[in-house]
């Protein structure tokens, strides 16, 4: 009777090495320079892509907003006088457009304008304005108190966090003005619109 062989230990035994032909050893190393070369040409491009764009702290565009021309287009449809304020330089125009009425039946010209320190300032007018909408433009922002703006009273409304407003009865409509900077601002846009309505 012939005794059982033991059995190899498959754990115990060291896992044969991979042996390359000389062909596949070739084909790799190929492989390997191809994809760095892939990698280098690709940061070439993206430095290329930076270098022809860089980043430029200033504003570099100008603004295509003809606030007046808009208006007077804006004016014989909305019958009133729709205000184009002459804004101090340094500011641009980002909008201008006429709103017509949706359901809450009230139709108004806007603008709205980047400030020299690239804070938000901009109005609505409307011969149409009513509790409910005024409050719905100022996200019901509490009436905080008061300002005089060139001899005419102007209400003012602060929120917590967001744009102030100030709100007044110009040229026979209701002029709602707001902002994301200084009361200066609103106080500066303000003036040229009651300025505007005067001379129109």
């Amino acid at each position: 009777m012939t005794s059982p062989q033991p059995s190899a230990d498959p754990a115990g035994s060291p896992a044969p090495k991979p042996r390359l032909t000389q062909s596949q050893a070739k084909r790799a190393g190929q492989s390997s320079r191809a994809m760095v070369l892939s990698v280098l040409a690709t940061l070439a491009i993206a430095l290329v892509v930076v270098l022809l764009n860089p980043v430029n702290a200033e504003r570099d565009y100008e603004s295509t907003v003809d606030v007046a021309a808009t208006a007077e287009q804006a004016t014989a449809t909305a019958g009133f006088t729709a205000v184009a304020p002459a804004v101090p330089e340094g500011w641009s125009a980002n909008y201008a457009r006429w709103n017509g009425a949706g359901t809450d039946q009230v139709e108004f010209w806007e603008a709205g304008y980047l400030t020299a320190e690239e804070d938000f300032a901009g109005f609505k007018q409307t011969a149409q304005s009513n509790p409910t909408w005024l409050s719905q433009q100022m996200d019901n922002a509490p009436a905080t108190g008061t300002r005089s703006v060139d001899g005419t009273r102007w209400d003012l409304y602060e929120p917590a966090d967001g744009d102030r407003h100030l709100v007044a009865e110009v040229g026979g409509t209701t002029v709602l003005v707001s902002g994301s900077g200084d009361l200066e601002d609103l106080d500066i846009l303000a003036s040229a619109i009651q300025q505007d309505l005067k001379e129109g």
